[in-house]
């Protein structure tokens, strides 16, 4: 059995994007940074989204072109992913060196008009479009509500296939199966993922859990235990879909790193420091971080 899990980092695009308090571009690269240092080796960083509608996203161009200097000046790994709804958004991201894009779209079509305002079918065309056009990066797609809809409107099992068919045949390399409002349920989340087994390599996909009914922990459990080898945290559980309602929290990294050690899993994060820059970053940007590790501290202490 692989006894490596990838836990990748979120908390800076998905986690800081509803916050209330404004982040500085200079605090937000202070943290990046901290993140980078307790062992993220990919990571979710910013949108190329209108600012207006998501006003903690801006100066994603220049957060980009900052970040991709220090790696390359401390000679480090680490995979910088931005998130691009619509072609604006894609050479916007190209135009700042951008080297990982993430398209998200919906398998639920209630949720993909909220979120980006066309049906699935429109989106599809949009991201064929862009996919032909991105050459020389990487590029992933983020599934949202994989594992249902929070609006009531199917999401069956041959969308899911299909959309992620789809997307393979456009040279898409990573798929984030995302429980955008945290309504899957351990039986469900095994279902899916045994389901996608049928087709395709899991390798190729990562899991995107919110924690918002208090499942996400377990939901993680259960993917990783039918093989899924790559699934994103937040730091201090910050984050959640601001177009769902009530969907607010993504797996905390420092529980999903806790859970993962005790299960015999390595990921490369040094835990203690996890959990200092969570508490840290709490009072930096003004969030209440009230995680599990965050409150009783690493297991060995």
């Amino acid at each position: 059995m692989d006894k490596k899990v990838s836990v990748v980092e979120v908390c800076p695009r998905d986690g800081w994007q509803n916050h209330k308090v404004l982040i500085p571009l200079e605090t937000k690269l202070k943290y990046i940074k901290k993140m980078i240092a307790y062992g993220a080796r990919k990571m979710d960083v910013t949108s190329f989204v209108n600012a207006k509608r998501v006003p903690q996203m801006a100066g994603a161009k220049e957060l980009i072109e900052t970040l991709n200097a220090y790696a390359d000046e401390k000679k480090l790994e680490v995979e910088l992913m931005a998130l691009t709804l619509n072609k604006r958004g894609v050479d916007d991201a190209l135009e700042a060196g951008t080297k990982s894009i993430q398209f998200v779209l919906s398998a639920s079509e209630e949720h993909n008009m909220r979120n980006s305002r066309c049906s699935i079918e429109k989106s599809l065309e949009d991201f064929k479009a862009m996919a032909s056009e991105v050459k020389g990066v990487k590029l992933t797609l983020g599934l949202a509500c994989a594992f249902g809809s929070p609006f009531g409107d199917e999401v069956p099992i041959g969308r899911i296939k299909m959309l992620c068919q789809t997307a393979f045949d456009l040279g898409v390399k990573d798929i984030g199966l995302g429980d955008t409002a945290g309504i899957s349920s351990p039986t469900h989340t095994r279902k899916v993922i045994r389901a996608l087994k049928e087709t395709f390599d899991l390798d190729s996909f990562s899991v995107h859990l919110h924690d918002s009914r208090g499942m996400g922990l377990t939901n993680a459990f259960v993917a990783v235990e039918e093989g899924i080898r790559s699934v994103e945290s937040s730091l201090g559980g910050m984050g959640g879909c601001p177009f769902v309602p009530r969907a607010k929290g993504n797996i905390p990294t420092e529980d999903l790193v806790n859970l993962l050690h005790a299960m015999g899993y390595e990921t490369g994060y040094d835990l203690n420091q996890v959990i200092a820059t969570a508490l840290e970053m709490g009072e930096g940007i003004e969030a209440d971080i009230n995680t599990c590790m965050a409150k009783v501290g690493a297991c060995n202490q």
